[in-house]
């Protein structure tokens, strides 16, 4: 059993609410029945089903296996999903923390899998099997939160994926179109942490945040015009208010 040392990894979570959205359990954990919302659709996965699954890109090449899942017990965030993609990229022994958004379970694939091409995940987070960072270490954690963000953000319920990407969206931004730039990067990622750091709801700690030539997109659902008026506020310390586009949406109740 790793160490304690990861910063909480879940094999006593009962619930991974990010990975939601998948449509049936799949063979390999099929008795270990995911938990369903009212509707009938699968909507959480517990961590003993998701760890051991396999990883596929989108040319249907196996990438690696999942090892563990590293959660924040205090936000609720989940930081990473440990994949061992080392022998795909060359790198022989080594794991890869990829965000939970990059990855979807598909039913026919009998896997999850990702979109992320072989250099993306190359830049993704790393470390050896025998080496694993210190979690309590707040520079490795935003190192992940930083390559979660410069490919898009992270993808929480209600989900605010399909919004997002409706071509009427006042920006014109979608989480992919994240600038690549040292400058877009640094917001986005300063933007993140504040909002993580500050008393929020779980659904206002994940909005998306995109930052394109220096021009900032907010997307997604929060509680309450309380939340709504902070997260601005805390965009506006790492922004030019000029340039930032506000497109969240209060929960309705």
């Amino acid at each position: 059993m790793k160490t304690i040392q990861r910063n909480i990894l879940i094999s006593l979570v009962p619930l991974l609410t990010p990975l939601s959205g998948f449509a049936e359990t799949p063979e390999k954990v099929a008795l270990v029945a995911p938990l369903s919302s009212t509707k009938g659709t699968v909507n959480a996965w517990r961590a003993s089903q998701v760890i051991g699954q396999n990883v596929k890109n989108a040319g249907d090449e196996t990438i690696g296996e999942i090892q563990d899942l590293l959660v924040d017990m205090k936000s609720g965030e989940i930081h990473a999903v440990v994949v061992s993609a080392g022998g795909f990229l060359g790198l022989g022994d080594v794991l890869t923390a990829v965000p939970v958004s990059a990855l979807r379970f598909d039913n026919e694939a009998k896997a999850f899998k990702t979109k992320l091409t072989k250099e993306q995940l190359g830049k993704a987070p790393q470390f050896k099997t025998t080496s694993w960072p210190d979690y309590s270490d707040v520079a490795t954690i935003q190192a992940m939160r930083s390559y979660r963000d410069s490919i898009g953000g992270e993808v929480i319920e209600p989900d605010n994926s399909a919004q997002n990407e409706k071509p009427e969206n006042k920006s014109g931004l979608i989480p992919t179109d994240q600038g690549n730039s040292e400058k877009d990067v640094q917001i986005t990622r300063d933007i993140r942490t504040s909002i993580i750091d500050t008393d929020l709801s779980f659904k206002a700690k994940n909005i998306k945040i995109i930052t394109k030539d220096e021009r900032v997109v907010l997307k997604g659902v929060v509680e309450n015009d309380d939340e709504h008026q902070a997260i601005l506020k805390l965009a506006k310390d790492h922004a030019n208010a000029a340039k930032i586009t506000d497109e969240l949406e209060v929960n309705a109740k």
